[in-house]
């Protein structure tokens, strides 16, 4: 992942130290020209800024999303909360509707 994915919240650390846990508390991008772009990255115990090319690597350790999927069944949006480094980005969602009930799955009355 790179750092312009970064939001407030986020948890992530540097490839080179990878044990170093930092809690991002806000982000500000600033382009200087087509080629660079540069984050001002404002750190939880931190008083000045970080500032990064949009494009340095990072370790992503926790990244909250909401991501909207349509149903592959029905075509119904539905939204879901997950934290990408762990669960991934989703390609595909059947909704609650269309998922069977733990009584018929067990066999259960």
């Amino acid at each position: 992942m790179n750092a312009h994915e970064l939001r407030p919240g986020d948890v992530f650390a540097f490839p080179d130290a990878p044990s170093t846990r930092l809690t991002v508390a806000s982000v500000e991008k600033v382009v200087l020209s087509a080629e660079l772009t540069l984050l001002a990255v404002s750190l939880h115990g931190v008083t000045e800024p970080v500032h990064l090319p949009a494009d340095t690597r990072i370790r992503a350790h926790r990244m909250v999303r909401t991501v909207s999927l349509p149903c592959l069944l029905c075509r119904k949006s539905q939204d879901i909360e997950l934290n990408l480094p762990a669960d991934g980005e989703p390609l595909s969602l059947v909704c609650a509707d269309h998922v069977p009930e733990l009584d018929e799955t067990e066999g259960g009355e």
